[in-house]
């Protein structure tokens, strides 16, 4: 076994293999309590912006789904362990013995004390303090990292609504500097729902540059006037007013949770494959695209069924159909009576 890797038993896990499935005592996968975890404060400060200051909390706003595994040995189950090893004696090394080499730019391991990081600028400011306000749509989403929801302490609700009406009404977003971990960032407060979200930011140059080779080709380029018609009037066709998150589903979870439970129950599940369809041209593609969008809308709420209408709706319109009754049309005037002379 590779240094740094080592085998033991699940704790109260009796491994048995029987068909390719496992039975135990335990829950090897984790997945007998799915609940949601409750969110955790992870900063206490302040806002201030001008001579404005709101208390608040920070939460995580995110939450991975992914469905937890674990590496085995496949002869009897057990769990492989990581163990801290030398690269040069291979002794497992205790936590005390452990220190932080940082990389030079030609690559050479540089180590750094606790007094060397002692001489770095010491940031321990317990504040969200606010530069400047851009409209939101100036902050290019590349630069988003994590998010966090901003709860205001009872004291500083009144402030913290207003924060929010104002930045919503003018839809803008405040651009701040806050210390988290001991580091001064640069991040963003947002509305979302009614409440506040800080979202830390990448520096400039944490964001790669693209280059492709296909970008050498652009001064060539012309757009064709056809299909860049076509193309248009597929976005339009396919265009919503906001996102609605429910309409999508993650289908890979889905899919990797029933086929742990099924093969968890002795249960077998059958693949079902897609047959592939012929390839199509750009203009037949934004065609049949565009035909399968006016399908799609034609049935309503974005191809799902549209709701039975109600009894009382169905009567009303019963009614408006009804004709109303014809009046009886007047006589024709049999003749005028002649002048006397």
């Amino acid at each position: 076994m590779p240094p740094g890797l080592a085998c033991g038993p699940w704790p109260r896990q009796q491994w048995k293999e029987t068909g390719g499935r496992s039975i135990g005592s335990g829950d090897p996968l984790g997945l007998g309590d799915r609940k949601d975890a409750a969110m955790r404060m992870v900063w206490r400060g302040t806002i201030s912006f001008g001579l404005v200051t709101i208390p608040v909390r920070l939460y995580v706003a995110t939450e991975s789904k992914n469905v937890p595994s674990h590496q085995i040995h496949i002869s009897d189950g057990g769990r492989v362990q990581y163990k801290r090893v030398c690269s040069i004696d291979g002794a497992e090394v205790p936590y005390e013995e452990i220190g932080r080499g940082y990389e030079s730019a030609t690559g050479e391991l540089v180590v750094l004390s606790d007094v060397d990081l002692a001489m770095l600028p010491a940031k321990t400011s317990r504040s969200i303090e606010v530069i400047s306000f851009l409209p939101l749509a100036a902050v290019d989403p590349i630069y988003l990292d994590r998010s966090y929801y901003v709860e205001p302490e009872p004291q500083g609700a009144r402030a913290y609504r207003l924060l929010r009406d104002a930045l919503r009404k003018q839809g803008r977003v405040a651009v701040a500097k806050v210390t988290l971990r001991e580091r001064e960032i640069v991040a963003v407060l947002r509305v979302h729902d009614e409440v506040l979200v800080l979202a830390t930011m990448l520096w400039p140059d944490e964001v790669r540059e693209p280059r492709f080779g296909f970008q050498a080709g652009e001064a060539e380029w012309s757009t064709p006037s056809e299909e860049l018609a076509m193309a248009e009037a597929l976005i339009d066709s396919l265009s919503d007013q906001q996102l609605d998150p429910d309409r999508y589903r993650d289908v890979h979870r889905e899919t990797l949770t029933a086929l742990i439970d099924a093969k968890a129950s002795g249960r077998t599940v059958a693949s079902e494959a897609e047959p592939g369809a012929p390839p199509l041209d750009l203009l037949n593609a934004l065609r049949a695209s565009i035909e399968a969008a006016k399908e799609r809308r034609s049935t309503g709420n974005g191809g799902r069924r549209r709701p039975a209408p109600s009894a009382a709706a169905t009567t009303a319109a019963a009614k408006k159909r009804q004709k109303k009754p014809t009046e009886k049309p007047a006589e024709p005037v049999r003749g005028a009576p002649k002048k006397r002379g």
